[in-house]
């Protein structure tokens, strides 16, 4: 985007994209590419980080290497210029202060606050008393779901009217393949129908309950299917060890970090999906889940129902291992239900578009920055 005088100069703080297979780091770099696809005459974006970086994204805009320290940073970014610098994410560490620009961040949900055994003492504070102090201070606000917006205009007394959702979306990876697709039927797991789950291993996506619940249900219909938590730290002695005492080591496959592209063959090869994590901002791998054509079941927790719509089972106590086992029951043993669910899956991602959220985003700098 050449620079003209009239241009709004945005300043993107974007150390997520240096991660960017990451939760926050995956919609940064989507909404970054989707603004830039957009070619807004009245932007000019600088990308704003810490050290170099090899995501291509960086090859599209110009960028600003500054200081760690925030002070120094602050001071560094200060001297730019900028009309406008948005925050993603909003922390302590962020430089905030002495910048004279107009100010907006993205702030995702309120993970330590639903799961605060999950979290340092010091992110809790962080999260409940500091972040809400900075927030208010932005002249605007992105987040991921109108629960989200709902919960930081009546908890944390941010404006609503400062708020705009900015929706996760899907790429194209995540796609209902053909029968005769090459390696459809060759992902890592044995030729038998089998309950999936996908993530990176933590107590905030309730392995128990994944466990349990999938134990339970075996135990009370006896069906010859198999268990498959595939992402970094399932294939742990310490899990390996709580599947064997729930019973279901014999049932246990855990493939250990996947790309993309086998999770796209796990996903149109499972019979159900399985996520009932006790916090989520959006919850991704739900809607991933539904445009590979696999039915999901999932956990009723903050903004959960709003994204999955009545295209999921939804769990009302995810702790409860003998409901999870009723979700499962239902969905495996009633083709014309798991169906439907399929259907209305395909029907909920469209909702989600990342043009659309990125254009909600440059709207909100163009109102923030006069250039409506």
């Amino acid at each position: 985007m050449p620079r003209t005088d009239k241009q709004l100069r945005i300043a993107i703080m974007s150390k997520p994209l240096d991660n960017w297979t990451s939760g926050s780091g995956h919609h940064l770099d989507e909404m970054v590419k989707h603004i830039l696809d957009l070619d807004d005459p009245a932007l000019n974006l600088t990308l704003v980080h810490y050290t170099k970086s090899e995501n291509p994204v960086y090859q599209r805009a110009p960028e600003l290497i500054i200081p760690r320290n925030p002070f120094a940073a602050s001071r560094v970014v200060a001297r730019q210029g900028f009309d406008i610098i948005h925050y993603a994410p909003l922390s302590v560490h962020a430089p905030v202060w002495g910048v004279a620009a107009k100010k907006t961040a993205t702030v995702h949900g309120i993970e330590e606050v639903l799961f605060p055994e999950g979290y340092s003492l010091v992110q809790r504070i962080h999260e409940t008393k500091i972040q809400p102090v900075y927030m208010r201070a932005m002249d605007g606000i992105a987040t991921v779901s109108e629960t989200s917006k709902h919960y930081f205009a009546k908890v944390y007394r941010v404006p609503a009217d400062k708020i705009v959702v900015t929706y996760n979306a899907l790429s194209g990876d995540y796609r209902t393949l053909e029968d005769t697709c090459p390696g459809l039927n060759d992902p890592p797991v044995p030729d038998t129908p089998f309950v999936l789950h996908i993530s990176r291993y933590s107590k905030r996506k309730n392995p128990a309950c994944i466990l349990n619940g999938f134990a339970e249900y075996v135990r009370r219909t006896g069906d010859d299917c198999v268990l498959v938590c595939a992402g970094k730290g399932w294939d742990s002695d310490e899990v390996r060890a709580a599947a064997a005492q729930a019973g279901i080591a014999d049932r246990y496959v855990a493939p250990g970090f996947i790309d993309t592209e086998t999770a796209v063959r796990l996903l149109n090869r499972a019979s159900v999906f399985l996520f009932p994590s006790f916090a989520e901002g959006f919850g991704m791998p739900n809607i991933e889940a539904m445009a590979c054509g696999c039915p999901v079941i999932t956990s009723s927790i903050f903004a959960i129902p709003e994204v999955v719509g009545d295209a999921a089972v939804l769990l009302k106590d995810p702790r409860d291992y003998g409901e999870c086992a009723e979700a499962i029951a239902k969905v495996l043993k009633n083709d014309c239900f798991r169906d439907k669910l399929v259907q209305r899956g395909y029907r909920q991602i469209t909702r989600y578009d990342w043009s659309e959220s990125a254009k909600k985003l440059v709207d909100l700098w163009k109102r923030i920055g006069g250039k409506e």
